[in-house]
């Protein structure tokens, strides 16, 4: 860890980082409001209280139960993905993985590039048998790279997702058992 690919530094999240998420929460706020439960009322989103949700995933990542990373663009430096591990299986060797990008780096391939890195990590140094990855129904974007990723599509589970507002919607279930299907990137940690 860090985790390197060509444009990212995909690295843990460290104290302060709060301040960081709360700017590209704000930026980003219509995109995540659709698909995001935690995204619900912009009122607990400051910057105080995303450095307490911050210091909650920082805690999490050191007892192994998620791995949740931001990943700067390298020419830059700065935050432009927020992505990561969770519902860990260390038993099992499964995990889910996850991602949001803010709005300024939107449409460049940064989610695709930082999902394919975290599944890769996955698999090549955590030692998982299987990556998963969910989206809710309408959330095209998740879906076209769960595709490009080579992720193979296994059902739906109906109602399963609650959206901000209380809405709930169909949950769309991917899943990868190796890497070998994943488009070329190269990646370091």
């Amino acid at each position: 860890m860090p985790i390197r690919t060509p444009r990212l530094l995909i690295r843990p999240k460290e104290v302060g980082d709060g301040a960081v998420a709360s700017v590209a929460v704000s930026e980003t706020w219509e995109d995540l409001h659709k698909w995001m439960r935690w995204a619900e009322h912009p009122a607990a989103l400051t910057a105080e209280l995303l450095e307490v949700r911050n210091r909650q995933s920082m805690a999490s990542f050191i007892l192994r139960e998620s791995i949740e990373l931001i990943g700067v663009e390298k020419g830059t430096n700065t935050a432009v993905v927020w992505c990561g591990l969770h519902d860990i299986d260390w038993q099992g060797r499964q995990c889910d993985t996850g991602f949001w990008v803010r709005k300024s780096a939107q449409g460049r391939g940064i989610a695709t590039e930082a999902a394919n890195a975290m599944v890769r990590y996955a698999f090549g140094c955590l030692g998982m048998r299987r990556v998963g990855l969910t989206h809710s129904d309408g959330n095209e974007i998740s879906r076209r790279i769960a595709e490009k990723l080579g992720f193979k599509f296994e059902g739906i589970q109906r109602e399963a997702n609650i959206l901000p507002g209380g809405k709930r919607a169909d949950r769309y279930c991917y899943a990868l058992l190796d890497a070998g299907s994943l488009p070329d990137l190269h990646v370091q940690w």
